[in-house]
């Protein structure tokens, strides 16, 4: 197997002998290239598939997978190459992913069906079956798949065999053979056994071990094969190769356990495959997605947003031609018990290193903004759905809308199971504001960036277990929700201002000079409004109001602090 990281700089020369020039860009000087696609290629007249592994795994010292250099890995022969299968749980999750990430760009192409950015070749749909439908990572898949839930059953079948191989069949040998008396008893020099001479139950297991040996050299995955059966040499692995389908037809017959049918339905299809492919001058099978942004996007869509079908028209997909990565109704920071609002956020896959530039946040606030036109222009029309809840018509003041970026890495670990989701650390709340202090401004806009696990996006988007997406949804909402809350709760000071003299609307026509922008009107709040006074430059209440308002401490989690 041959690694190639995207958008990382090679020598133009060396990439060309493994890979076809559709899939990198030559850098002007240098006789450099980058690759420009992710996915799985294996196609004439390479004689090992390549993988193009996404540009996370680049981390900031141009190293990958915890120290190698991707130069070296375009030679599968290399000292690198041989380095890195020494480490069995690197070289184990290399194959692991390679599969998850093949899967990955299979299900964005079913789910978009449209997007010119998946390319494929010689690959049918997974709901096709047959091994046409299948590529040589997924038969592969299948044989170590196999290995792993039966390797009970390869021990069984050898003991049983081992057991009987010194059992004397009496009456075979008896019949079939003269003996040699010796003081008079009878004495049989060559007794006949129970077990068949060829036993071939046990020669299709050790074809089927010798084969998984031969992967193992190939993919670097790592199993703990059978030390029980004596596996075919090399030059008796490679006579075999010559002849494998024609072999496996003839002892097709000899056995009748569903458990080794399936063992032997196993390797006719990987060697009809590679017999298949081998014999053609120009064969393809390719899995690859350029832009591989979009795909990422997807998968967080995929784990976080609301379906598209679900929301307004116009809201994901905007009328200015912009498209919002994720969108998804949940509860606002005011008054979580009764109102909601939507939060917006964007996908960021970068290189290790990468930091988010000020245009990516300018455009994120442009999304938000086109958001609220177009919830504020559904209120005007008496459209807006509850419990959506984006202006008080009161106070004039505006609920805050919540804006996220969400980035991936990979970590040292190479966990699957674990979104070790975390606040960037680079990129601490960005704030947009047109006056100073006015929380509820409809101008005031802020925004929370993260990082996620890669691996686990990756596991998750292609295992399609409906229990983990819910778990991550829930729990991902709430966590963007709450730690802004307690930006804000640490930024600003609430009061609950219930006039007690005078109706509410008398005394927000009073103070509406002084708390424009900086009061609003939960849906809830019927003879009071929220003010929220920043800390920087603080309102005083016994300055402000007079003695007929009564003022309380408020906390945005929706209690009342005294």
């Amino acid at each position: 197997m041959i690694a190639l990281f995207e958008g990382f700089h090679y020598p133009t020369d060396a990439v060309r002998q493994v890979l076809s020039e559709k899939y990198l860009e030559e850098l002007m000087g240098h006789n450099r290239c980058r690759i420009t696609h992710v996915g799985y290629v294996y196609e004439a007249p390479a004689t090992e598939p390549v993988l193009l592994l996404p540009k996370v795994f680049v981390d900031k010292h141009k190293q990958v997978l915890g120290g190698y250099d991707p130069i070296k890995l375009i030679d599968p022969t290399s000292g690198e190459w041989e380095q890195l299968k020494s480490h069995p749980a690197t070289a184990n999750f290399l194959f692991q992913f390679s599969v998850w990430l093949y899967r990955a760009i299979r299900q964005f192409r079913q789910r978009h069906p449209e997007s010119i950015l998946p390319e494929m070749a010689n690959l049918l749909d997974v709901s096709q079956a047959g091994a046409s439908a299948l590529s040589e990572l997924e038969i592969v898949q299948s044989l170590v798949r196999f290995h792993r839930d039966n390797n009970s059953l390869l021990t069984h079948i050898k003991r049983v065999n081992s057991a009987q191989r010194h059992t004397i069949s009496w009456s075979r040998t008896v019949s079939r053979q003269q003996p040699i008396l010796q003081n008079g008893r009878p004495l049989y020099l060559e007794p006949l056994v129970k077990q068949k001479h060829v036993n071939y139950d046990e020669e299709l297991i050790v074809l089927y071990l010798s084969t998984l040996a031969d992967l193992q050299k190939q993919y670097g995955f790592r199993l703990d094969l059978n030390p029980l059966y004596t596996r075919l040499s090399k030059q008796e692995m490679a006579r075999f190769q010559q002849r494998a389908t024609r072999r496996l037809k003839e002892i097709r017959g000899k056995y009748f356990s569903d458990k080794l049918v399936r063992v032997w339905q196993l390797l006719y299809v990987y060697y009809e495959k590679r017999e298949s492919m081998h014999t053609q001058r120009a064969f393809r099978e390719v899995l690859v997605a350029r832009d591989f942004n979009v795909v990422f996007e997807d998968m967080i869509d995929y784990l976080l947003s609301d379906p598209k079908e679900s929301l307004p028209p116009g809201l994901k997909d905007q009328p200015d031609g912009k498209r919002v990565d994720h969108i998804y109704s949940y509860r606002d920071l005011i008054y979580p018990d009764t109102d909601q609002i939507y939060h917006i956020g964007d996908s960021k896959y970068y290189g290790a290193g990468s930091t988010i530039g000020p245009e990516s946040v300018f455009k994120q606030f442009t999304y938000a903004r086109n958001v609220i036109q177009q919830n504020i222009d559904l209120l005007n029309g008496s459209q807006l759905a509850r419990p959506l809840h984006y202006r008080d018509d009161l106070t004039e003041g505006y609920n805050p809308t919540p804006n996220f970026f969400i980035s991936a890495f990979v970590g040292e670990s190479l966990n699957f199971g674990d979104a070790n989701l975390n606040p960037r650390p680079d990129k601490g709340y960005e704030t947009n504001r047109h006056f100073e202090g006015r929380l509820f401004d409809r101008d005031t806009l802020i925004l929370q960036a993260y990082d996620i696990n890669f691996l686990y996006v990756l596991n998750a988007y292609v295992a399609g277990n409906a229990t983990q997406k819910e778990t991550f949804r829930t729990t991902t909402r709430h966590r963007f929700r709450d730690e802004l809350v307690e930006y804000l709760n640490a930024h600003y000071t609430f009061w609950r201002v219930t006039p007690t003299e005078e109706s509410l609307e008398a005394f927000v026509t009073r103070y509406f000079r002084q708390l424009t922008g900086r009061m609003y009107r939960p849906s809830d709040f019927r003879d009071a409004i929220l003010v929220a006074s920043p800390n920087q430059n603080p309102i005083v209440p016994e300055v402000v109001f007079d003695k007929s308002v009564k003022v309380e401490l408020y906390a945005l989690s929706g209690g009342t602090a005294s």
